[in-house]
Parts: structure tokens; sequence; C-alpha cells
């Protein structure tokens, strides 16, 4: 049998190529978006708040990194497929997805709000698949390319009281991942998928998500969360395998946290 040969490049071979990272705004996708950037990929930036998007994209800019800011609610149909039509046109058709946008709501099934249960479905179910769709229309015909979907540690095991309907739907967008990469395959597209499962992270999430109930501060009472620049790092591994290795779900929480 011969020496099989190979060569990836790391993420090195990915400068210069289009990354879309949603939820760019702050915390974890703010992480991204920098680390992406420093690695030489061209980072469309998208999110609802503008004005903070606006501050990252400076401050990228600043340090050398190509990037562009776009407004984009990622639960509207309309602003979905108009961004990335644009960021299209504005570069290329993006080589890389960060579906990283998320929302949720600390509360019991027996009395959870229906309004906020409906955004968690849309937000964190419906709108990845959006932007999925999307950007596989525009990869069409490219050698490689890759999708990174960021979910939760939630989305694998447990039942934690008072988060049943943020959990499930991290298992869903599991399950979506899965089948997502399986279709992919089953087409014969040169299409990667990912799903990037992170415990607690020190952001702002689980502050709002809770109604002021958990404030940042607490999450170093007992433990060292994880930083958004450790689950950057994650992504930069899942991009950065080589052309022949399919990365299909990292979980990383901190040292001590039960689930």
């Amino acid at each position: 049998m011969g020496e099989i040969q190979q060569a990836d490049g790391g993420i090195g071979r990915w400068r210069g190529r289009v990354a879309v990272v949603t939820g760019a705004s702050s915390g974890i996708g703010a992480a991204i978006a920098r680390r992406l950037a420093r690695e030489g990929l061209r980072v469309a930036l998208l999110a609802r708040r503008l004005d903070r998007l606006s501050v990252l994209e400076s401050e990228l800019r600043d340090a050398g990194g190509t990037v562009q800011a776009w407004r984009c609610d990622v639960t509207r149909e309309d602003d979905v497929v108009r961004t990335f039509a644009e960021v299209s046109a504005y570069w290329n058709a993006p080589d890389v997805l960060v579906n990283n946008a998320g929302t949720g709501s600390m509360g019991s099934l027996a009395s959870g709000r229906w309004q906020e249960w409906q955004d968690t479905l849309t937000t964190n179910v419906a709108a990845p698949v959006l932007c999925v769709r999307e950007a596989l229309r525009a990869m069409e015909g490219k050698a490689e390319a890759q999708i990174v979907n960021v979910g939760s540690i939630y989305g694998h095991r447990g039942q934690v009281p008072d988060w049943a309907f943020y959990q499930g739907s991290k298992f869903a967008l599991r399950a979506m991942t899965d089948t997502l990469r399986a279709e992919l395959h089953a087409a014969g597209r040169r299409v990667r998928v990912a799903m990037i499962s992170p415990g607690m992270v020190a952001t702002e999430f689980r502050e709002r998500a809770s109604g002021g109930a958990f404030r940042y501060e607490s999450y170093f009472e007992k433990l060292h969360p994880l930083l958004p620049e450790d689950i950057a790092e994650a992504v930069c591994y899942v991009i950065g395998a080589p052309p022949h290795v399919q990365v299909h779900d990292i979980q990383l929480s901190p040292m001590g946290q039960g689930l």
C-alpha cells in the first residue's frame, strides 16, 4: 500500500477566505471574530446591535484585520437572504459559517412564557438552519467549506431544572447538525459540519437569561469558567483540521462543572 500524502496548511490555508460570524457583537461571537480576523480570514460581522458591531469593526481594522459589519436579525428570512447576498457581492461567497447567535430564558415548563419559548426556538433552531441554507447556496461548487454551529453542553446531557426549554433547543440544534452532515455526505458536497458545545462561559448570557438572578461575578465563586477565547480556539481547531478530517463535535467545560 502506498504512503498516504496529505497537505493541510492548518488554519493558515484559510487566509483570505470569507467567514460569516453571527451574534458577533459580544461574548463568544466577538471572540471568534477577533480570532478569525487575526488568522487572516475576511470576517463578516453579523448581529442586530450595530452600535456594538461598529466598535468591534473599528477595533479589528485598527489591528490589521479585514472585517465588515452587517446589521442582521437572523430570525428574519429577508434579513438573512439580503445579508448573505451582500457578503458575497462585497467579497466572495463565504467559505466558513459560524452560527453563534443564540438566546434563552430561565423558567420551569409549568410556568414558562409562550413568547419566550417561541423566541428560543426561532433563534436557537430555525435561525441557524436558515443561515445554513443561505451559506450552502453560496458555497456551491467550493472544493472546501466549513459550517460550525455553537451549541451547548446542555444539548448532550442532563435534565437541568428551569432550563428545560433552552436545553431542548440545543438538543434540536444538535439533531439538525448531525442530519445536515449526513445530507451533505449523501449529496457529495465538500462541506464539513461541526458543533462546538461549551459549558459555563464568562459572558453576559446567563445573567440576561436568568433575569439577573445569576450575575457575571457569580461565575467565579466556585470555579473558573470558560472564557470566550476558549471557544474561539475550539473553532480554529475545527476549521484548521486537515481537509480529510471532519470534526463532528467538541464538548468543553470548566474544570469542576458537573454538567
